[in-house]
């Protein structure tokens, strides 16, 4: 993926003359220039797509053949290089490179040499770095940009300040298409590669990981196209990748599954699912009983906390997701308080992104209270997911192992809540 980096870093365009760039040039004067192509300067910053080395040999031979078809100009604007004005192109990339390497190897039909392009010179006032993406993005529009393409430009864009509502108006696309792009952009290098090299579809990949994230959907993609591989089919289909989901059930899905049934047996309402349903999940189990252990039969009973002078709850439980390797602390942590039975609150740490946000529960959150330990934490996910849908955030690398975290936190079985609850809540 571009370096975003980099490119803010770069020195901004220094926009010249463009009539003293194109006479110091040798070209024509009309409001299509027409400019020798070894004049005309390329630097790939300047370019959305990557360089494609067989379009240009193809549109090579065809201009051999053809000539230069004039109809299609290259989009061009004027830079300043030491103190020289000289014309970059930034819009038919493939044309341009295709002219020179025409022009080296001969070869031309009778009449059909190329010794000038036309060119259309932007303004020097829009010329800009963002502008440059944009133009980029949307002259591509009959050869569109492959998502994961797409995902490397609204990431620069991104960098570059622009918010998603912009660049949803200006690139004429909607905020689930921008979400969607950006878990490409935010995928494992190895997943990102399979869609490059069209093993996996885009939207097979981002499919996979909205369900699974990042690592998970990587795994499983990785597996399906060594299979695929093995079979002798190049790419993965989302029907085989089905077949192989539902072919087997490994021990930890196994497990899950063991787990889920028991939390319906243990659910306070279950006495009210219909007789054949309790009937069903008494066969399931009853052959496993030994290993039910996954969820309490019976409600817990948690410590009450106490503030300090300050109305802090300094001794509180906190719940960690797994540490970084980079930092050697845990990106998001969850601060759980029981000031009064049965009226529970909490606090959140994110070290996710650009600075970070921490505190403990304090008497303050006291007017928020949730009736059970797992309410409050199921709160705090609800916060947290919304926290990491910002721009910085959802780039950030330790992003998807925290959303993993918090998939995990939300399917967890509540064994505290009770019947009365249940009817508090239809109040």
């Amino acid at each position: 993926m571009a370096n975003a980096r980099s490119l803010l870093e770069a020195e901004p365009i220094v926009t010249g003359n463009t009539k003293a760039a194109v006479k110091a040039a040798g070209g024509g004067s009309s409001d299509l220039w027409t400019v020798p192509p070894d004049q005309i300067h390329y630097d790939p910053r300047d370019n959305v797509r990557p360089l494609d080395q067989n379009r240009v040999r193809h549109l090579a031979e065809l201009m051999k053949a053809n000539g230069y078809d004039r109809k299609k100009p290259l989009g061009c604007f004027v830079r300043k290089v030491d103190g020289q004005d000289r014309i970059f192109v930034y819009e038919g990339q493939h044309r341009y490179h295709a002219a020179l390497l025409a022009i080296r190897e001969g070869g031309f039909a009778k009449d059909k040499e190329i010794d000038r392009l036309p060119v259309v010179i932007d303004e020097a006032k829009s010329v800009n770095r963002v502008n440059l993406i944009y133009a980029g993005i949307t002259n591509n529009d009959g050869e569109k940009l492959t998502p994961l393409q797409l995902a490397e430009k609204v990431v620069e864009l991104q960098e570059f300040g622009e918010s998603n509502a912009t660049i949803g108006k200006r690139l004429n696309i909607t905020d689930q298409t921008i979400r969607d792009v950006l878990l490409l952009a935010n995928a494992p290098l190895t997943l990102q590669e399979l869609v490059r090299n069209k093993v996996v579809s885009s939207t097979l990949a981002i499919e996979e990981i909205r369900a699974h994230g990042g690592e998970k959907a990587l795994e499983r993609l990785r597996t399906a196209a060594e299979q695929a591989k093995a079979g002798g089919k190049a790419r993965v289909t989302r029907k085989a990748l089905a077949k192989r989901a539902s072919s087997s059930i490994v021990a930890p899905q196994a497990k899950q599954l063991l787990q889920a049934l028991q939390s319906v047996l243990h659910d306070p309402v279950f006495g009210k699912l219909s007789p054949g349903t309790i009937a069903g999940v008494h066969a399931a189990l009853t052959p496993y009983a030994d290993l039910l252990d996954a969820v309490p039969a019976r409600r817990h009973r948690h410590p009450v906390h106490v503030p300090n002078e300050n109305g802090v709850f300094v001794k509180c439980e906190t719940i960690r997701a797994p540490m970084t390797k980079r930092t050697g602390l845990s990106p998001a942590e969850i601060h759980l308080a029981q000031p009064e039975e049965g009226r529970w609150i909490f606090s959140t740490t994110l070290r996710v992104g650009n600075g970070t946000t921490s505190g403990l529960p304090s008497m303050r959150d006291f007017t928020s209270t949730y009736p059970t330990r797992m309410q409050a934490v199921r709160a705090a996910v609800s916060d947290f997911t919304r926290a990491l849908d910002r721009a910085d955030r959802t780039r950030a690398k330790e992003a998807p192992a925290v959303r993993a975290w918090l998939d995990r936190l939300s399917t967890m079985p509540d064994p505290d809540w009770t019947e009365n609850m249940v009817t508090e809540v239809a109040k």
